[in-house]
């Protein structure tokens, strides 16, 4: 996975209270401000477009939530993989623990409020 842009986020970064967007896909990351539109965000091999036109998802990163909007390419676990790989760079250390979800379903991490029972050994 390469993960562009965190530099150009990097003071919402040490705010702390950050809002930042994001568009992925398999094999590309990219990491910018709010005020940009996912659409408008171009590199070779990755496209974002409404409607699930495209090649890359939408994404919004706050403290602790990494949040994908849907697109019809991209099954629950294509997400998931393509979350890890993001969480799993360097770049990205300061998102690690982060919940995951996409379509509003919590793919990694535990969904607020629902807690969770311990499972039997």
């Amino acid at each position: 996975m390469q993960v562009y842009g965190v530099d150009s986020v990097r003071s919402e970064l040490e705010s702390g209270g950050y809002v930042v967007k994001l568009v992925a896909n398999d094999r590309t990351a990219v990491v910018f401000p709010r005020t940009s539109e996912h659409r408008d965000i171009k590199m070779s091999g990755l496209t974002y477009g409404d409607d699930s036109k495209g090649n890359a998802l939408a994404a919004m990163l706050s403290p602790g939530r990494l949040e994908f909007r849907h697109h019809r390419a991209f099954s629950d676990e294509r997400v998931k993989r393509i979350a890890e790989a993001i969480l799993e760079h360097p770049d990205m250390a300061f998102a690690r623990g982060s919940r995951v979800t996409y379509q509003g379903r919590v793919l990694i991490g535990q969904a607020q409020g629902l807690g969770t029972k311990p499972t039997p050994e």
